[in-house]
């Protein structure tokens, strides 16, 4: 028999075992709609909306977004994307833009970043990573707790153009792009995945 597919976020085989094997993509933040049909009119994905998760984080909240203690004080500039949550790890940002550097500098100095009592694990964010803060709604990553600005400041990405070694992604605050020459200089955001036990982050 083939799979059977159910109308929620998981899918199960048969036969021969199987399960969840992946979750929907979050929705893009956009809530205006130009015709039916548009992502506006349809705002398909998973969570509530942008910052809302539909089940509680470890912190018995409902935010998507938290510092690593569950708070919104976001002390160390840590922001915590509980929408990236797999019940083990979950994505964090180090929301300080770093920079300017050329390509190479950037991937390189992303991995000896030190945050705190995170010293460790940090890396250059790839496109994926970039593009997930982006809230289309506001065309920008200008949205608390990011507040990247508003400006169309690049962002290098960890992420190359197949074929071309010195041409990697890059995000900005409108969206992101390709193809750019690696010995421009550009700021960057670095993340890394924590460990969640209970409450605590590691």
């Amino acid at each position: 028999m083939g799979l059977i597919i159910s109308t929620g976020s998981s899918c199960t085989e048969s036969a021969g075992g199987g399960g969840s094997v992946g979750a929907q993509l979050t929705k893009t933040g956009q809530t205006t709609s130009y015709r039916t049909g548009d992502d506006g009119d349809l705002e398909e994905g998973r969570d509530v909306d942008f910052f809302t998760l539909p089940s509680n984080n470890p912190f018995s909240n409902k935010d998507r977004f938290t510092d690593e203690l569950g708070d919104s004080t976001y002390t160390n500039n840590i922001v915590i994307d509980w929408s990236t949550y797999n019940g083990t790890d979950v994505l964090g940002y180090y929301r300080t833009a770093q920079g300017t550097d050329v390509w190479s500098d950037a991937v390189a100095n992303a991995l000896v970043l030190s945050v705190s009592t995170f010293t460790s694990g940090w890396r250059l964010t790839n496109m994926r990573e970039l593009t997930n803060l982006y809230k289309i709604g506001n065309r920008s990553m200008n949205w608390s707790p990011i507040n990247q600005g508003a400006g169309n400041t690049r962002f290098w990405t960890s992420t190359t153009l197949t074929g071309y070694t010195n041409q990697p992604f890059y995000g900005s605050n409108f969206f992101g792009g390709g193809g750019i020459p690696a010995s421009q200089r550009n700021i960057w955001l670095g993340c890394r995945n924590f460990t969640v036990t209970g409450t605590t982050l590691t």
